[in-house]
């Protein structure tokens, strides 16, 4: 197939959103197929403010990039990550053009939306100016725009959970056959090479890798540990995020005593990362929302026995008691005494260590590319179905009354 993706990231394969496309791309490579790629530095960034650029200027963007490709090549499949892309899937649509148009989701932004604003109640955290959070809500209507267009004009949307599927068959009626849910994978050179053995001295080091950002529930994740190093003298802890964040994060922790038994690491690259990942046994992921989470699965596929809250990927692929654990999102609590029960039980902690690496080995890069080719073919498909349906009835004109 040929293919274009479009995608306002950089190609960095460490990231989070910009790491699945790049590995999708080059996988989908791999497999033989021919793919064109945009990639940020080949959109207009004139809006500095975020959600007005992508209100305003990336649509625009994404479409005058797709008219820009299509006058010299013709494409099987369109591939834009972001709802943004809908005027790019409009025009697809008008054009002398026999792609398919398929809207790649990250985490479905209506669905962050309501997440967050329910936790944001709970922490109480809308102590904004009125005429603040009144500008929000007419910036969150506008946007939603862009949800309910790409519902609307894409042939098919690929999303990473369940969560999210449901979330658009349910609020935007979009039909199950046209969503793919395709789970992401962890780096290869994660599970080309054996992890370390699960030792007591391991386990009582926990880990947490991710953005420091209200989403990913920091506030639980603080609770949680000083409740697991209060009642574990022994343990430690480290924290790996943006070196910007690590004041703040710092701050979370009410007990001193217990904040100076958690270290802070800045950001790495993946070889780095996977070093970090194989001096930890413990992996905790407290997230109110992901669109998928691949930290934890890196985190299986490196051993390490992961707790994490019962959304996103980590509810479709993490077998409760199995392969790791899972919390009640926001349930700090819980998720303190299921890590403290691991610590505590040796046996157990090496059999969810031993599953979980081997449920992580079947979440490749080649087998994302292999589901995702398959979706665009069904697409296809269907849309070539629907033509020979189109054109019978034009052929038969009674047989379209009788419908």
């Amino acid at each position: 197939m040929k293919i274009l993706f479009m995608a306002n990231v950089a190609p960095n394969p460490s990231s989070g959103a910009a790491g699945t496309e790049f590995q999708t791309t080059k996988a989908l490579r791999d497999l033989g197929h021919n793919v064109d790629d945009v990639w940020t530095d080949e959109l207009s960034h004139r809006v500095g403010h975020f959600n007005l650029y992508n209100l305003l200027e990336l649509p625009l963007a994404y479409r005058n990039a797709l008219k820009r490709k299509l006058q010299s090549t013709k494409y099987d499949v369109v591939h834009v990550n972001q709802p943004h892309g809908y005027l790019a899937a409009k025009a697809l649509r008008t054009l002398d053009s026999q792609a398919i148009f398929v809207h790649r989701s990250h985490g479905l932004e209506g669905r962050v939306r309501c997440e967050v604003a329910r936790w944001k109640r709970h922490y109480d955290q809308n102590d904004r100016p009125t005429w603040r959070r009144a500008c929000s809500h007419l910036m969150d209507a506008s946007l939603e725009l862009n949800n309910l267009a790409i519902a609307r004009y894409a042939h098919g949307h690929i999303v990473s959970a369940s969560d999210c599927r449901d979330f658009l068959h349910n609020r935007y009626r979009v039909p199950l056959e046209r969503i793919a849910v395709i789970p992401q994978a962890s780096p290869e050179e994660f599970w080309n090479c054996a992890p370390k053995p699960m030792t007591e001295k391991r386990l009582k080091k926990i880990l947490y890798v991710g953005q420091y950002a209200f989403v990913k529930a920091p506030m639980v994740l603080a609770r949680a540990v000083e409740h697991i190093l209060t009642i574990l003298p022994q343990a430690t802890m480290t924290w790996v995020c943006d070196r910007r964040h690590h004041g703040e994060a710092r701050g979370l922790f009410t007990n001193q005593s217990i904040a100076s038994r958690v270290s802070f690491a800045e950001w790495r690259d993946q070889s780095n990362l996977l070093r970090v990942y194989d001096e930890h046994g413990v992996f905790l992921f407290p997230s109110f929302f992901e669109g998928f989470g691949k930290a934890f699965l890196e985190a299986m596929s490196r051993g390490l026995v992961v707790v994490a809250s019962n959304n996103g990927g980590m509810k479709d692929v993490i077998k409760d008691g199995q392969s790791g654990f899972l919390a009640r999102t926001g349930d700090w609590r819980q998720m303190a005494n299921l890590a403290i029960q691991v610590v505590d039980n040796s046996d157990l902690a090496v059999r969810i260590s031993t599953e979980g690496r081997r449920a992580s080995l079947s979440y490749s890069w080649r087998r994302v590319a292999t589901e995702t080719a398959s979706f665009y073919a069904s697409l296809i498909d269907q849309r070539d179905s629907n033509q020979v349906m189109q054109s019978g009835a034009l052929h038969h004109p009674s047989r379209s009354l009788e419908r």
